[in-house]
């Protein structure tokens, strides 16, 4: 598995070189007229296949990593709901029971840490690990005291987390360390696919109707910032509902490419999402699912229509291996993963293990 691992690490290289219909997402935070938090997420990207997952909690679960990063376990303490392009317990983002959302958008100017003491997670992992344990964004912030993202993670990420309470925070990594904006540091609940501050500087030299010049990428970056900033600004002017509002601010900034559009309500506990191949808002609520271990695993096609639990399927190795294929053939630099490494990526699922039914 090392080798693979190596593999890995190289095609991060790869991902920056890339067209910019990956590097297109968007994601904010706007709060209702009763101050009710609500989180918006395009993501962009060349395909737009994917599932959406029901995780259970009271589950074990050691991190898939290879030598020289040290084995790392932990026990959910939170069911959640997740969209997955790489299969089960590999999530883009979701929600979890007690309100805490998390999204990622590519940044390549992401730089991990370098090994030490602490556990190294695979990128996609840690998004999971968060929404199995964390019921705050002080707790997201906190935990880069135990675990990293392992520099041998494929993509170049940043992220977007809210929680329940209405507190926000970018999490970004810049020179190897964790850094984040929260707070009155946070003066836009917005990310897009360049570093927070210099989102920040461009909107302000716009607002101010300065003549700085910028690159062609930090304009095409950070103009959906912009643009989400000032649509979340206007918002007391608008009668419409929030959660309407909410998609207005993502057709606003989407690029073209977008494949999926959701709307988190943490105060509801309800997910809105559409699709590129399927304009229908669907709409489904944590209070619908049975988050206990004993419960059985379940997911859905992000392309179907969904009405309730009835619609979701019964998890199986594979379908988790057949939308890893699919999807990874369809990706330019995630085509060379070699097909034992996807195997055992589709397998890691069946490795969990129910410690506790509740």
């Amino acid at each position: 598995m090392r080798k693979y691992m190596s593999l890995l690490s190289g095609l991060f290289l790869l991902v920056v070189l890339l067209p910019e219909d990956i590097h297109s997402c968007t994601t904010f935070c706007l709060k209702d007229k009763n101050g009710h938090s609500l989180f918006g997420r395009n993501f962009d990207f060349p395909t737009g296949l994917g599932q959406v997952h029901i995780n259970q909690r009271n589950l074990q679960k050691t991190s898939f990593i290879a030598p020289p990063e040290k084995p790392f376990g932990w026990v959910a303490k939170y069911g959640s709901i997740s969209f997955n392009q790489n299969g089960r317990e590999f999530p883009y983002g979701g929600m979890n029971e007690a309100g805490l959302v998390i999204e990622q958008m590519m940044h390549d100017e992401a730089i991990y840490p370098a090994r030490d003491e602490r556990y190294g997670l695979e990128e996609l992992q840690w998004i999971q690990y968060q929404l199995d344990v964390s019921a705050s964004v002080a707790e997201v912030m906190a935990s880069d005291r135990i675990v990293r993202i392992s520099n041998t993670s494929i993509a170049p990420l940043h992220f977007l987390v809210s929680d329940s309470g209405g507190n926000v925070a970018t999490i970004e990594y810049v020179g190897g360390k964790m850094v984040h904006h929260t707070g009155k540091d946070l003066k836009y609940p917005v990310l897009s696919n360049d570093t927070y501050d210099v989102s920040l500087d461009y909107k302000a030299n716009i607002d101010a109707g300065s003549a700085k010049a910028f690159s062609e990428r930090t304009r095409s970056y950070s103009d959906r910032f912009a643009k989400a900033a000032a649509m979340i600004e206007a918002y007391g002017q608008s009668k419409a509902a929030a959660v309407d509002y909410a998609f207005a601010i993502l057709e606003k900034v989407s690029q073209g490419g977008t494949q999926w559009s959701i709307v988190y309500d943490m105060k509801k506990g309800a997910i809105y999402y559409r699709t590129r191949h399927n304009k229908n808002i669907r709409h489904i609520a944590l209070r619908l699912f049975d988050f206990s271990c004993a419960s059985e695993r379940l997911f859905a096609d992000i392309e179907e229509d969904i009405g309730g639990l009835s619609d979701f399927k019964a998890y199986n190795y594979g379908s988790n291996l057949k939308l890893i294929e699919s999807a990874w053939s369809a990706v330019e630099f995630l085509k060379q993963i070699p097909g034992n490494f996807r195997t055992s990526w589709a397998k890691y699922p069946d490795s969990v293990r129910c410690i506790k039914a509740d």
